[in-house]
């Protein structure tokens, strides 16, 4: 499996395994919001139906009062009254008013008529729950809800019941009406349909977005391959510029040091020994070793300020690029020998800091592959303003184009430190016979162009 294989695995795989997790969790919680609504439906209803309820046995109550507390009539007569009015009090298909006397036998029963006159107190339901036993105790503590399982006359099935009763002390009556609950698993059960249907269409939805982000994904990674190399070569080519700056800094910090430091301690130390070779000039057993020590230590400073001049130039930071340029020139010809023909003008604010050290640093590595490998005898630079560009132009009259020298790995840096600038490095056969460089740079450029132009592919040396 090849490396972009294994890249558009990865990149689709976490899509993929999201879009699983995101099913099994909208299962999952889809379950327990059906479980919560189911349950507050429940309770919403069985309170609606209470309340109901509720309402039915006050307006029992208040039609069986005033033939209750009726004293011009007989108790017979009253209980008749009373009996007849119940009867006829009916609510919905199902709803009806039933009375028991204490000892469990049925007095009322609208819609069950075959249950009047027996006695019922030993009565169970389906699930062992002696119903009329408990609703005349809850009548006699002064009613309470009790659910039971009863036949539905609608549909002559038994079914969950809500009941209430109360009671009538001085007839002995217990009085009670209820409300069929089955509709509640209905509507709980119709709210659990709805919700696996929206759960199911939500699924259906996420796996055709999973679906679509796959092929979306996999339509950008082949667009992203065709630009990758492409991408890769400039984050490489600004890696490089990282580096170098980094490089840069580090070389201008430790510069400093050895000129701060070390170079003014070693200058204190050759004034010591200057006063104390003065004073001891006519001891030439003490005099001589303190002036070859001097020598010494001036040999040393000497060497600090090569060493710190090649790692970061002071004047390139305090004169600028020109003079930077014009002392490299000078001290590589009194160095190697060689001529060096310079015309170097100055480019004023037209390039920044990192651009300067740019130009210096490839003028630095051209002039050493020159000495290392040009065998020339005269070398020509030249830096020049031309509209918004600056261009620095390094030739030789050496081998030219037929060594390695043109080719290199300090070739490669050069072109490397111009690349993370934009800039242009050219190379050409020079009018004297030897190599050609041309680089230039737009003023204050700060992108990273990477328009490079070069002739033939580098090779390291």
């Amino acid at each position: 499996m090849n490396f972009r294989i294994k890249l558009l695995t990865i990149t689709i795989l976490p899509v993929v395994l999201i879009s699983l997790a995101a099913l099994i969790l909208i299962n999952i919680q889809s379950r327990q919001l059906a479980e919560v609504q189911g349950a507050a439906v429940e309770k919403m209803i069985r309170e609606s139906k209470e309340t109901e309820l509720r309402n039915y046995i006050k307006m029992a109550q208040s039609a069986v009062e005033p033939f209750y507390q009726w004293d011009n009539v007989s108790k017979i007569q009253a209980q008749k009254y009373v009996s007849d009015v119940l009867q006829q009090m009916t609510f919905g298909e199902d709803g009806y008013f039933f009375a028991y006397k204490a000892d469990g036998t049925n007095l009322i029963h609208p819609r069950q008529p075959e249950l009047v006159g027996k006695n019922w107190i030993d009565l169970e339901d389906s699930q062992g729950r002696k119903v009329i036993s408990d609703l005349i105790d809850l009548g006699r503590q002064g009613g309470a809800f009790y659910q039971y399982v009863w036949n539905k006359p609608s549909t002559g099935t038994d079914a969950e019941k809500l009941g209430y009763s109360f009671f009538l002390d001085k007839w002995d009556w217990m009085i009670g009406s209820g409300l069929y609950m089955d509709d509640i698993a209905a509507q709980i059960g119709s709210i659990r349909d709805q919700l696996e249907r929206n759960v199911e269409q939500t699924q259906w939805v996420l796996i055709l977005l999973a679906v679509g982000a796959v092929a979306i994904t996999g339509v950008l990674f082949a667009i992203v391959q065709i630009s990758e190399q492409r991408l890769a070569d400039i984050r490489l080519k600004q890696l490089a510029a990282g580096i170098v700056e980094t490089q840069e800094n580090e070389r201008k910090r430790v510069s400093r040091e050895l000129h701060d430091g070390i170079s003014q301690l070693l200058v204190s130390a050759r004034y010591s020994l200057d006063l104390a070779h003065a004073n001891a000039r006519e001891n030439k057993a003490i005099a001589e070793p303190i002036e070859k020590s001097a020598n010494a230590i001036s040999t040393a400073i000497a060497e600090i300020r090569r060493i710190s001049m090649a790692l970061r130039p002071s004047v390139l930071d305090e004169l600028g690029l020109a003079a930077a340029l014009k002392s490299l020139c000078d001290d590589f010809e009194a160095q190697t020998g060689i001529a060096v023909h310079s015309d170097i003008q100055a480019v004023g604010d037209m390039l920044g800091d990192r651009e300067k050290t740019t130009f210096y640093r490839i003028a630095q590595e051209a002039l050493t592959n020159i000495a290392k490998h040009a065998h020339a005898s005269d070398i020509w630079v030249e830096l020049s303003p031309s509209g918004k560009a600056v261009n620095l132009e390094i030739r030789d009259n050496g081998v030219g184009l037929m060594t390695k020298y043109g080719s290199g790995l300090g070739m490669r840096n050069m072109l490397e430190r111009i690349e993370s600038h934009g800039g242009q490095l050219r190379k050409t056969t020079a009018p004297e016979g030897g190599l050609c460089l041309r680089v230039s740079l737009q003023k204050n450029r700060q992108d990273v162009d990477n328009k490079v132009v070069d002739q033939w592919p580098l090779e390291a040396v």
